[in-house]
């Protein structure tokens, strides 16, 4: 048994490295076009890549189905997202751009979308390593685990296990009853979507380069920019644009299909993005009127706050100001936000709305049992009776972000870094935000991080994209039993 399982594990991560060289290989193509020293480094981490992943694809050659239990699943999806930084991290660290510790921290911030970084000046980083920077943020947008299902073939029944473990929020939705086929779905919209921000973007004035790279950061919820001054750098117009570009990142993959189908009651029902929308107005409202000011005029301030707000409610990170000047009200409704996110289903980090509302509704039913102690006040949501297992599990992931958040400050602070950057850090990396406070925030970045604390910080986010049950489940001792 454990043989087979162990086999099975090789095989999974053997198929996904070589999916990883081959797209290592699409930036080795960017590399040429733009003649760039990174040719070399990007085709070495691309052989290296292929030659693991062959050697560990080698132990099965034949081609019958793997069958994953929920487990496996859970201890194959945890693995894949450390093994592919662990390789993607090799082109900065063999070109010499970085030490390990930065490649390693940008790639895990690339694939789990956080967008944080160390790296002091991007712009005069090669063409075609920063489109693999912005390549991990497209491929960990739509989830790693998607890309799998859709394109190796012997993953079979264990499809739906792998799924589970990795999708965002307690909902789960299949839009077809074979999980291959909703691997599909999600990633024709997906692509889709790309394909339009890029269009929009380039007609607006951005290079085509440009244009894709942003478009994956936008729509993966991811952040990177191919700019010091991220979103700063360029007009009025493209920073609308980013925000209509970043606001479907935070919408669930399954609403979006319904649109598609032309099933607008179905989205109309939903609770959740009415929550979504009503956040960024009122907040953009409340941010605008807080940061309002004669000289600058009400369309920038506007600007700003709806940027900002659609930028941290989504986690892309994305920054077109530097909010750190703003006052501390509008600062800490911003703070707020991190925690939240947007919507299950989505690309997005935090802990999602549908959670927030949740939670919301689990204290108003206290509450009103201590009133009314005998009566039945069941929990609902969309009209519908919430199961307890779901209310628990809600509670439970709500209690282990909290610890884990607390956890993170306090190792922070004892590594020397600020209360407000510890605090901002935390939380942006929990929750797959990007953007810092204090010396972090704005338009600066992690760079000054001690090197203890960017292994931290990676541990962070890759337990804030996986939502902290798949892995902490890993060290229950009855997880391992037989």
């Amino acid at each position: 048994m454990f043989k087979s399982r162990f086999l099975t594990v090789s095989r999974v991560l053997g198929m996904l490295l070589i999916l990883e060289a081959g797209f290592m290989l699409l930036s080795v193509g960017v590399a040429l076009i733009y003649n760039g020293n990174d040719v070399k480094p990007l085709l070495e981490s691309s052989l290296i890549t292929f030659l693991v992943g062959f050697i560990l694809r080698v132990p099965i050659f034949k081609h019958q189905t793997i069958n994953i239990d929920r487990r496996l699943g859970f201890l194959i999806v945890a693995l894949i997202w450390i093994i592919m930084s662990l390789f993607g991290a090799l082109p900065y660290y063999i070109g010499n751009y970085t030490s390990y510790t930065d490649a390693f921290f940008e790639t895990m911030s690339g694939f789990t979308t956080t967008g944080a970084s160390v790296i002091v000046d991007i712009e005069i980083m090669p063409k075609g390593l920063v489109f693999w920077r912005h390549l991990t943020n497209a491929i960990g947008g739509i989830g790693i685990v998607v890309i799998v299902i859709s394109f190796i073939p012997f993953i079979g029944g264990g499809a739906m296990a792998m799924f589970s473990a990795e999708v965002a929020g307690p909902s789960k939705d299949k839009l077809s009853p074979h999980i291959r086929k909703t691997g599909g779905i999600l990633l024709t919209i997906y692509v889709g979507l790309i394909a339009l921000s890029s269009l929009w973007l380039w007609i607006a004035g951005m290079s085509l380069y440009d244009a894709l790279c942003h478009s994956f950061a936008s729509l993966a919820s991811g952040g990177f920019s191919t700019m010091n001054k991220s979103a700063a750098a360029y007009s009025p117009l493209i920073q609308y644009l980013l925000i209509l570009s970043m606001i479907p990142s935070g919408i669930n993959f399954t609403l979006m299909y319904f649109v598609l189908k032309k099933q607008y009651r179905k989205v109309w029902r939903n609770e959740e993005i009415k929550v979504y929308f009503g956040i960024i107005l009122i907040a953009t409202i409340i941010i605008t009127c807080l940061i309002y000011n004669s000289s600058t005029g009400l369309e920038i301030a506007f600007r700003n706050s709806l940027f900002q707000v659609v930028s941290v409610i989504t986690s892309t990170g994305l920054v077109n100001t530097d909010f750190t000047l703003w006052v501390t009200p509008a600062i800490f409704l911003l703070f707020l936000l991190m925690f939240s996110g947007a919507m299950s289903g989505s690309t997005t980090g935090g802990l999602k709305i549908v959670r927030v509302i949740l939670l919301f509704k689990i204290a108003k039913s206290i509450i009103s049992k201590s009133v009314h102690a005998k009566a039945f006040i069941p929990v609902k949501f969309e009209k519908k009776v919430v199961q307890q297992s779901v209310l628990s599990n809600v509670f439970v992931v709500f209690m282990l972000f909290l610890i884990t958040y607390i956890v993170g400050v306090l190792l922070f602070t004892a590594l020397g870094i600020g209360f407000v950057e510890a605090s901002g850090g935390a939380v942006s990396f929990l929750s797959n935000m990007g953007p810092g406070f204090g010396a972090n925030g704005g338009f600066n970045n992690f760079a000054s991080f001690p090197c203890a604390a960017k292994w931290i910080a990676s541990a962070m986010m890759f337990l804030g994209r996986l939502e902290l049950v798949t892995v902490f489940c890993l060290f229950m001792p009855s997880f391992w039993k037989q």
